[in-house]
């Protein structure tokens, strides 16, 4: 029976051991404590940080809303101004068409049109066939060439050869 006895003083004996040994790790937790704390620091240094980048953001973005209202305005007035000069242009134009001085003339004032035609003599004169402007390109095209080999030889886009051949046709016609 002593046995048991013994399993239960050595029991106690690993239990005070274990107390006195518990106490000791205790200064550690405050070093656990001062991490945290120190962690917690940062994040809120950082916290602060992102809170002041974000300001001055907000500041920025306000500064360019307001330089481009600013330049908004500025061109709107621009464009009034031109709207007005284009009026004010406008206006001597017509003037300057409804009236215009004939020196050597019978009539003190006429009309643009009027003395445009006083300048230019009136004769009638037949308009140019289509044929006669381009005689080359049609002497070829008589020859059996190709609208392409016309196009290279004669300078002109094809386009415009095939066109001028169409007009030809049309002009024949009627």
């Amino acid at each position: 029976m002593d046995q048991p006895w013994i399993y239960i003083v050595l029991l106690g004996a690993a239990a005070v051991v274990y107390a006195w040994l518990l106490p000791k790790r205790q200064p550690s937790r405050g070093t656990e404590e001062a991490v945290v704390q120190k962690v917690e620091a940062t994040l809120e240094q950082y916290m602060a940080d992102i809170e002041n980048d974000n300001d001055e953001l907000i500041e920025l973005v306000s500064g360019m809303k307001q330089e481009h209202a600013v330049k908004q305005t500025a061109l709107q007035e621009q464009v009034a101004e031109l709207r007005n000069r284009i009026v004010e242009l406008e206006r001597q134009a017509m003037l300057a068409t409804v009236s215009i001085p004939v020196p050597d003339s019978e009539a003190s004032f006429v009309t643009l049109e009027e003395q445009t035609a006083l300048q230019e003599p009136q004769t009638e004169q037949q308009p140019e066939s289509i044929r006669d402007r381009y005689q080359e390109l049609f002497a070829m095209h008589e020859q059996g060439k190709s609208v392409d080999y016309i196009a290279k030889q004669s300078g002109i886009q094809r386009g415009e050869v095939q066109l001028i051949l169409q007009l030809a046709e049309r002009e024949d016609v009627t």
